[in-house]
């Protein structure tokens, strides 16, 4: 016996051509979440504004009365300070004692002084930190020195007029 042979028709050869329906829905949602994903990541980018700097505020010479935490006791110097590389500032004869300047990092009108320790020619160690903040040529600072001298003083300098 003779089989015969079915010819496809014209609308089975497009059925098996054809993406199934529930597969175009899904590449419908993978394209759309695809594009929202590139969207997002590029907002991301590394476009980020430079904050200005504002170190020049700091630049002067000032008179500093440097009150004791622990005794009340006032001290008065004088220090420099000077703009220093990318966002940090100078102190000169911080505390009046550093003859080596002290380095502080400005983010607007705020300064922060990192740990530093210093070593005398006698050997002994001193470390130094802090913070502070400028206003109208006033500085307002805190700063801690551990090792050889312990002391928390708190300042208030002046912007010297040259």
């Amino acid at each position: 016996m003779k089989t015969k042979k079915s010819i496809p028709s014209e609308n089975s050869e497009r059925e098996e051509g054809r993406i199934p329906q529930h597969a175009e829905a899904g590449f419908l949602i993978g394209f759309i979440i695809l594009t929202l994903l590139t969207i997002v990541l590029a907002s991301c980018s590394d476009d980020d504004v430079k904050a200005p700097d504002t170190r020049g505020q700091f630049v002067g010479s000032y008179e500093v009365e440097d009150i004791s935490q622990s005794s009340g006791y006032v001290y008065n110097y004088n220090v420099t300070v000077k703009s220093g590389s990318g966002n940090e500032i100078l102190f000169s004869n911080f505390a009046d004692m550093f003859n080596i300047p002290i380095k502080a990092t400005v983010t607007g009108n705020s300064f922060t002084i990192p740990n530093q320790t210093f070593t005398n020619p006698s050997g002994k160690s001193i470390k130094v930190y802090g913070s502070g903040s400028i206003q109208g040529g006033v500085l307002t600072f805190t700063y801690t020195t551990e090792g050889y001298l312990d002391y928390t003083g708190s300042c208030t300098a002046n912007k010297q007029n040259h």
